[in-house]
């Protein structure tokens, strides 16, 4: 339930999408994602146990067990960097999706003003978090929200095939230039991967952590190629993304989809951010964690999740553009993170006990296909970004 609250309602909003990019086989690369994320999930659990005195608490520690201060350093960015821009991804949909609700009823609000009331209704009880567990509840009624989007997309997305409202429309088999970054994609609706450490800490029996990341990957891989399939049958190369962009404007369809596909995401920001936050607090300055964390502890608590809050809005509000900031996020941290540094780790952990040859070969491929796609998908993603900008300023 937890994993399909994380990475479930992203992945729905921009798989169609993707898929237009890539072309049909883009759902094979959409399986290869999902083998590849079940491999390095429970490998990187593995990695927290494997020649240590002790459990390691993620990838910052990992790095340092494996390549040292530098490992340590690359963990650290990659994973902070995920954690803090995907709530601001979040709060960018929300604050548009609401703008947009609230023109339905003829109240008009900027999308900016939206932004922070968002980010407001969001850090209020943020705050107040002390532990996952007082944020483990929330991922039942993101799920639930998942479940509605799902049907309300499937629904739609057959009737405007069988009645044949969309007109010319065009799919393609392959579009090789696409893939990587449509690949990016993909990582991005499986980056689960910052959080497993600390979901896994929090199971009763930490022991059945691969049966259970199985079920939920096998779960949220049929949602994607069931909406992905879909979706991209039905609109072509004229899917948008979000998903849900691709219904007729004001229908009361798009209307309920941008409504579920929000209460999501506003209940999943609090999740990403409680990891943010913890591991501000455990690397940050001795000197400044005596003072302020143990001597100020409820103060610098909230102060700290308000700047973050803060940070994530002031992003939002000034980089509006979903769809380049989520294939942003998943070339430069998610793939890193999903595919290529759990490889890395393992490799580096398990070659001087001679691992199993099988097993470091896999690892390697994964962490080049990964490599691969990080640094073209990464080139492709910041030049559509870039041309958005300007365009944006044109328009100004």
């Amino acid at each position: 339930m937890f994993y399909s609250c994380v990475v479930a309602g992203t992945g729905i909003l921009g798989i169609p999408h993707a898929l237009s990019r890539s072309g049909w086989i883009g759902l094979l690369f959409l399986v290869l994602s999902s083998l590849m994320a079940q491999f390095c999930g429970c490998l990187l659990i593995r990695c927290l146990y494997h020649g240590q005195t002790r459990r390691l608490s993620g990838f910052p520690e990992i790095g340092l067990a494996t390549f040292g201060k530098l490992g340590q350093i690359v963990g650290a960015v990659f994973s902070q960097f995920l954690l803090i821009f995907t709530p601001t991804l979040y709060i960018i949909l929300a604050g548009d999706n609401i703008s947009k609700l609230l023109s339905v009823v003829r109240l008009q609000l900027s999308r900016k003003a939206c932004t922070w009331i968002v980010s407001a209704f969001i850090g209020i009880p943020f705050a107040l978090v002390r532990t996952m567990r007082d944020v483990s509840f929330m991922s039942f009624f993101a799920s639930m929200a998942t479940v509605c989007l799902v049907l309300v997309m499937t629904i739609v997305a057959v009737s405007d095939f069988q009645e044949n409202m969309i007109q010319e429309t065009h799919h393609d088999w392959a579009i090789a230039e696409n893939i990587p970054i449509a690949f990016s994609t993909f990582s991005f609706s499986y980056c689960g991967n910052v959080i497993f450490p600390h979901l896994e800490a929090s199971m009763a029996e930490p022991s059945s952590w691969p049966k259970v990341l199985l079920v939920a990957t096998f779960s949220v891989t049929m949602i994607y190629v069931l909406m992905g399939t879909l979706c991209y049958l039905s609109y072509g190369n004229q899917v948008q993304t979000p998903v849900y962009n691709s219904i007729p404007e004001g229908s009361p369809a798009q209307n309920v989809a941008m409504l579920v596909a929000t209460m999501h995401v506003l209940l999943a920001v609090p999740m990403y951010l409680y990891v943010f936050t913890v591991n501000v607090e455990k690397y940050s300055m001795k000197s400044l964690r005596r003072f302020l964390i143990k001597q100020h502890p409820s103060s610098t608590r909230i102060g700290l999740r308000i700047a973050e809050i803060c940070f994530c809005a002031l992003i939002a509000m000034l980089i509006p553009y979903f769809s380049d900031v989520m294939s942003l996020i998943g070339t430069m941290a998610a793939e890193s993170l999903t595919f290529v540094l759990p490889c890395m780790f393992w490799i580096r952990l398990s070659w001087k006990d001679g691992g199993q040859t099988w097993e470091l070969i896999i690892c390697a491929f994964i962490a080049i296909i990964g490599t691969f796609c990080t640094v073209f998908g990464t080139a492709d993603a910041v030049k559509e970004f870039l041309h958005d900008i300007r365009q944006g300023y044109e328009k100004i």
